[in-house]
């Protein structure tokens, strides 16, 4: 079809939905409201039409009204989370009173009443405990946390978005080790990516539209969320899938929280929780004599609502702070003391001011300053190619936060209430965030993460008529964040240090350059650890995210319709210093102390970003009561999230027709990229009351479900070959483009600029990649996933239903990258046998990031990444729920789900190794496998339990008691095992290839200092005669034309399972009539059972330039005429400290916590 045409049919389409929309009061939805509804009856089962059902909320003392149809139907929607009264009236019948029927987030309470004949003054009431517990009206699948939930189970750090991994179908992040999304509570919801979620407080948008990431308890410093949403604020929370047309914007799962509301009883409570490191167990990797690493934790808060105006104007207010503090443990290499007495000997008056200013950075190191460790004159590097830490630290970090929530509702009358709600978040962090080789990991040079959190959300709902409801809403949020380094207030130039290029106004600059010093000789790769900045710092960015919405609600006879429009703006302001403090590479002590490095280099230009984007949604759905039994739900939704565009018009993009880098604006292309309006996603499903009462139904459903873009595609991207070029917003082109200035060679002299003038063509090493591109395909779309399901829900007795369904879904369209630069396997082999393949093997030379490219070394380039949609995804599940409510004191939940989850790329950006990226770009395909966040078996079991003891002479001490608990056990998670910078193996240049395999795959997960056997792995190439007498590792060792891209797998490797049983025993006493008091203990990993984090990037072999950390320190030996890795892979962390969230984050060491609350 040509576009033209195609244009005008969605236009005519859009415009139709429109006026549906607009010809019912235009209407939105994304409910956080719950609804009543049901059939009324007489005896012999006629229909009552005209019946007057009124819903009494039994706390607030407020009322709502409907009218049943000709079928006997009523809707009674957007009702505020709470408990009910549903009573029926009708000429010549008995009334019909349903009392204390519970309405909950985003769900159907279906009250169905057969009217007695009588007089309306007899009434007839029913307990809201003997209606079916399940829901027969809809298909969406998903689960539900109520406030008692929420506030009773055991929760690590309070952090509510480890409820969600409660819910079945959920499954985490594996690449939750940097500062990136996967470490911000990140999670796949029925075989969806990570980022694909949408999370809503109190109906209105809490994303981060940079990384489509919750903008509250995202992480700040690692996984360390930066604001928090007071628990005790939480009225219900909801985890949806497969949802209805009413919710858009992402293809995964609705977080839908609901704030609590004020009653026409004051009620609060005031709290503190405690934890430190001697109320719980040493970590598995702090082994004794090194010392423990401290840790304190206080969280405290307290709320009050209560009525302003009884039964009108109500009010809600919670605060919640935090002050974490955390001794994070350095182990490093630092310079002997005689060390430095040798050099200096050695140097004598040619030792500089500068030189002893610089080496002041690194920590003197007294013998046995470590336990068992004495340091000698080769320090902590023996010769062996092995090192052991001869320094260590504990580097002071914190995490001080406080956040409030406030909440107005007001009932003008039946017919109209307004609710308005406002959430500021503010903390301060201070977290190592060095990340080994990209900045200093010795104290001082921590990374200082302020951050403030704000969200505003109004809704306002009118009754039109009985069987006709509207509500209009309105939401803004702001996230404001920023990384610093901590010694940003120190000015090189204070000790002759002329940290900036030439051409720079002074010599004032902000903060020490990264300082690489060897113990060896110039040529050597190993090196002491880093003082100075971290690479990535500074940086800060602002989102502001814009929403006005509506939605209208509408009862004809069989029939519930609801319509809906949007309107949704997303705009980032961000600047990325990324190495504007430079860094500079010593190769010996004697060259640190006059002050003569070997190389270096720092960026410098315009990096500040304005992006903005404008988002619209339209849908219409219908709720069709068939029969009383067969309920259809169907219904279209449309949705275009706009065009991402740079305010300032520094966007461009690589033009691949003519080979040339192109600016987006006046003058060069009107957008990024085109526009796709073709997101039409139906969606249908239908309940089936087996048998009528309500105890049995079966279910199943499709639906089209497309997602957003996340704005660090633009801005942010993370390309693991290069960090240089983070996104189109950056490429070198434009006014003041960001390039690199070299060091200028000779001596540090006071006064004068150690780098030359910034320009773009070559890094401090000579290879040709420092001004690289990253542009989008033009012809980009959408991505969306196909969901299905078929489920049966049995009601087993009053308390116990069981839930037993198939879930699955496909992804279309996924977002990922390919280096469009790369060479093809014939132009690598050429470049390595210049002389044809049939003397390869005697006369060829490896042309080591020789190889021609593609489209050459445009605007100094030598990766062209490009953005596209030809991702894919698969999953099957079978998922089983059997719940428990309130059967003689005890509530649970437990689930089961087995599942495989397959893609090609997991992300659209490489925050892991291959995620967006292929090994061979010019064989995606290839990478089809596990996906990240494959999990093959997950339980989990939720447990709460009221102890009931009789009465006697110690009843106040016997009453109260409870307990809750939460059980998690799942299947380890695919990772990737990779080169990870070593060398051009391949001769792709992209150095992130994959071994080959050569025996089998031998794991151990019990002893992680033994993980993974590295003789089954091997260097993808022959090796020569030389190298098999003595292999050196490099690339160098490959007989020329054998060299290819490795043929293990992407994610074909399994990292180790994860078991946690927390457990809450809490005695509650009561020491008034309203006044209780309750102390609690709280066990985290209660049996201690060491869980270890998946494996840290990666690193097939060392890398000899990393430091202490590295997980290999193992190499390469000769079998016959293949290098095969030496000794074993290494696990390093647990998972709280593999997330970057240590003590609170999720499979730490056993941790105790004690609070107290008082409530009223």
């Amino acid at each position: 079809m040509e576009p033209r045409r195609w244009g005008v049919r969605a236009a005519l389409t859009c415009a139709g939905l429109l006026w549906m929309a607009l010809s019912a009061t235009t209407g939105w939805a994304q409910t956080f409201r719950g609804t009543i509804l049901g059939t009324v009856t007489d005896v012999s089962g006629g229909a009552v039409a005209g019946a007057v059902v009124t819903v009494h909320n039994t706390e607030t003392g407020t009322d709502r009204t409907a009218e049943t149809t000709a079928d006997g139907g009523y809707l009674v929607p957007e009702l505020p989370i709470g408990t009910y009264d549903v009573a029926i009236e009708k000429e010549g019948f008995q009334k019909s009173v349903t009392t204390a029927v519970k309405v909950t987030v985003a769900a159907e309470r279906r009250v169905d009443v057969a009217l007695k004949p009588g007089e309306v003054r007899q009434q007839v009431v029913v307990s809201g405990e003997t209606i079916p517990q399940i829901e027969t009206t809809t298909n969406t699948l998903g689960g539900t946390l109520t406030q008692e939930d929420v506030k009773d189970l055991p929760i690590n750090g309070r952090d509510y978005t480890k409820l969600i991994f409660l819910n079945p179908g959920v499954a985490g992040s594996p690449d939750q080790i940097t500062d990136s999304p996967g470490s911000f509570g990140e999670f796949s919801m029925n075989g969806a990516r990570g980022r694909s979620n949408n999370y809503l407080l109190d109906g209105t948008d809490m994303n981060d539209g940079y990384r489509n990431d919750p903008a509250i308890n995202q992480g700040g410093v690692f996984a360390t969320p930066s604001a928090i949403l007071p628990i005790d604020a939480v009225s219900d929370m909801r985890v949806l899938s497969n949802f209805e047309p009413e919710y858009g914007r992402n293809a995964g799962a609705v977080v839908n929280i609901v704030t609590k509301s004020g009653t026409n009883d004051y009620h609060g409570d005031v709290f503190e929780y405690f934890r430190n490191d001697a109320l719980g167990a040493r970590n598995y990797f702090d082994v004794a004599p090194a010392p423990k690493a401290p840790f304190h934790n206080n969280q405290f808060g307290g709320s009050l609502g209560g009525p302003l105006v009884k039964d009108k104007t109500f009010f809600f207010l919670d605060y919640e702070g935090q002050r974490e503090s955390v001794g994070v443990v350095t182990l490093a290499c630092v310079p002997t003391q005689a060390q430095i007495a040798a050099a200096k000997t050695a140097l004598g008056p040619a030792v500089t001011p500068v030189g002893l200013a610089l080496l002041s950075f690194w920590p003197s190191n007294p013998a046995s300053y470590i336990p068992g460790v004495t340091s000698n004159n080769a320090g902590c590097f023996d010769g062996s190619g092995n090192s052991v830490p001869d320094y260590t630290a504990i580097a002071p970090s914190f995490n001080n936060l406080s956040s409030f929530i406030g909440k107005i509702d007001h009932y003008f009358n039946q017919s109209n209430n307004i609710s308005g709600r406002y959430f500021f978040g503010d903390s301060t962090q201070q977290f190592p965030l060095a990340l080994n080789a990209t900045g200093g990991e010795l104290p001082g040079f921590d990374t200082v993460t302020p951050t403030r959190v704000q969200l505003v959300s109004l809704s306002y709902v009118h009754v039109v008529s009985p069987t006709q409801v509207n509500e209009l809403r309105f939401g803004w949020n702001r996230f404001a964040e920023g990384f610093f380094p901590q010694d940003a207030r120190f000015d090189p130039s204070t000790i002759g240090l002329c940290n900036v290029p030439q051409g720079s106004a002074s010599c004032h600059s902000s903060g020490l350059p990264i300082l690489l010093l060897s113990p060896t000789p110039t040529g050597a790769t190993a090196f002491f650890a880093q003082p100075g900045a971290t690479s990535g710092d500074p940086r800060s960015r602002v989102d502001t995210n814009t929403q006005v919405l509506d939605n209208f609600s509408w009862k004809i006879h069989k029939h519930d319709l609801k319509f809906g429009a949007e309107f949704r703006r997303t705009s980032i302001q961000q600047h990325f210093d990324k190495y504007s403090r430079g860094r500079l590479s010593f190769p010996r002590l004697e060259d640190l102390l006059t002050a003569t490095p070997l190389k270096g280099f720092s960026y410098s230009g315009n990096t500040l970003r304005h992006t903005y984007e404008n988002g619209y949604g339209l849908y219409v759905q219908d709720s069709f009561h068939v029969i009383p039994r067969v309920t259809l739900n169907y219904g279209l939704r449309w949705d275009f999230y706009g065009i991402v565009a740079e305010r300032g018009h520094l966007f461009s993009n690589f033009d691949t027709t003519t080979g040339a880098l192109v600016r987006v604006g006046p003058g060069g292309l009107s957008n990024l990229y085109k526009p796709d309006y073709r997101n039409f996603a139906p969606r249908v499903g239908i309940a089936w009351d087996v048998l009528g009462k309500g105890k049995t139904v079966i279910r199943a459903g499709f639906g089209m479900f497309y997602d957003a873009f996340s704005q660090d595609m633009f801005l942010g991207h993370l390309p693991y070959p290069t960090f240089y070029a983070p996104g189109p917003a950056y490429n070198n082109i434009g006014p003041n483009p960001v390039q690199q200035a070299l060091f200028v060679g000779g001596p540090i002299t006071p006064g004068v600029p150690v780098y030359g003038t910034p320009s773009c063509g070559t890094d401090e090493g000579g290879s040709f990649h420092e001004c690289d591109i990253f542009g989008f395909d033009r012809n980009i779309k959408t991505p969306y996933m196909e969901n299905y399901n078929v489920n049966i829900q049995q009601q087993i007795s009053k308390e116990v239903t069981l839930q037993v369904g198939y879930v699955g879904s496909q992804g279309h369209r996924l977002f990922r990258f390919f280096d469009i630069n790369q060479p093809s396997q014939a132009q690598i082999t050429a470049a390595d046998c210049p002389s044809g393949i049939a003397t390869c093997a005697t006369t060829g030379a490896i042309q080591d990031f020789g190889v021609p490219r593609p489209y050459g070394n445009p605007a100094g380039a030598f990766y062209i990444f490009q953005e596209n949609s030809k991702g894919k995804s698969n999953y099957n599940s079978l998922q089983i729920s059997l719940r428990v409510n309130k059967y003689h004191g005890l509530t649970s939940a437990v689930n089961y789900v087995w599942s495989r989850s397959l893609d090609n790329s997991s992300d659209g950006e490489d925050f892991v190794v291959n995620a967006a990226q292929p090994q061979d770009s010019n064989n995606p395909n290839a990478e089809y496998a596990p996906s990240n966040f494959n999990m093959k078996n997950r339980f989990t079991w939720i447990t709460s339990y009221e102890l009931s003891v009789a009465g006697g002479d110690w009843h106040r001490l016997k009453k109260g008691w409870g307990l809750d608990s939460t059980v998690t056990i799942q299947s380890g998670q695919p990772f990737t095992l990779n080169y990870n910078g070593e060398d051009d193996y391949s001769g792709g240049g992209d150095i992130f290839d994959r071994p080959d395999v050569v025996g089998p795959i031998v794991y151990n997960y019990h002893d992680p200092a033994n993980f993974l056997q590295l003789s089954s792995f091997a260097m993808p190439c022959t090796i020569t005669a030389a190298a098999q007498a003595s292999p050196s590792g490099w690339a160098s060792d490959c007989v020329p034309g054998t060299r290819h891209y490795g043929n293990l797998g992407r994610n074909a490797l399994q990292g180790p399972p994860f078991r946690q049983w927390d457990l809450a025993i809490y005695k509650t006493t009561t020491i008034t009539e309203r006044l209780k008091l309750q102390l609690r203990a709280e066990f985290f990993n209660l049996l201690n059972h060491p869980n270890f984090s998946s494996p840290l990037l990666p690193a097939f072999i060392a890398d000899p330039s990393s430091n202490i950390s590295q997980t290999c320190g193992c190499g390469f030996h000769a079998v016959g005429n293949r290098e095969v890795g030496n000794g074993a892979y290494h696990i390093v962390a647990t998972g709280d400290v593999g997330i970057g969230n240590p003590f609170l984050g999720g499979g730490g060491p056993r941790g105790i916590q004690i609070a107290a609350k008082f409530s009223f």
